[in-house]
């Protein structure tokens, strides 16, 4: 899967009560306070009043972050990259860089003092798409290209969880998506940890 285009939603716990106008002071504070590495925060964007719009918007240069009503009409956090990854050489280098970053938001987000620990989301519930029609159509051909990598990356992610995920059935007109469901999942602190240790213990490229 030749592609960086690579969307992550994480899904919010079906106890989190939240405003969504409350995202909007939560999103400047980051930018503020540069608090997604690597990304260069730009501006919050609020469509909370646009129906089936994209909700309330965190713009960098390098991807966008939403809490997003969208995909499956559930709400939840979703990480859309943009641009190329630099170093990220394979799919599960752009992978696990989506995933970092995508939690990263997360953790940051419950642990917020405006948010009183009244936001959760699934780790254990996801779902992962390609914007990339080209290179990631909606097709089988792209599940047979995409499940081998996902599946040994989750195993890594997730040891000792059951893992399962199928491709959804949608339109070929619509985004390619895998749903994700994973048993005993940890917090975003706990999977930011995990790949942190991942990436120490990738073996260094011969030159």
């Amino acid at each position: 899967m030749d592609s960086h285009k690579l969307i992550i939603k994480f899904f919010t716990e079906d106890t989190t009560q939240v405003e969504e106008s409350a995202f909007v002071p939560v999103f400047h504070s980051l930018i503020q306070a540069h608090a997604l590495p690597d990304h260069l925060l730009i501006d919050v964007a609020d469509y909370t009043h646009v129906p089936d719009g994209p909700g309330t918007v965190l713009v960098s240069h390098e991807a966008n972050v939403y809490i997003d009503h969208t995909v499956d009409k559930r709400p939840g956090l979703m990480y859309q990259r943009k641009q190329p990854i630099g170093g990220a050489e394979s799919f599960r280098d752009r992978l696990a860089h989506v995933f970092a970053s995508a939690l990263r938001v997360a953790a940051l987000l419950e642990e917020n003092p405006a948010f009183e620990g009244r936001l959760k989301f699934r780790t254990g519930d996801f779902a992962l798409r390609v914007n990339d029609r080209l290179r990631g159509p909606n097709t089988p051909e792209t599940y047979q290209q995409v499940a081998p990598a996902l599946r040994a990356f989750l195993a890594e992610l997730y040891p000792g969880s059951d893992v399962s995920f199928e491709q959804a059935k949608n339109s070929p007109l619509q985004l390619f998506q895998i749903n994700v469901k994973a048993s005993r999942p940890p917090t975003p602190a706990v999977l930011l940890d995990r790949l942190a240790a991942l990436a120490q213990a990738a073996p260094v490229p011969s030159r």
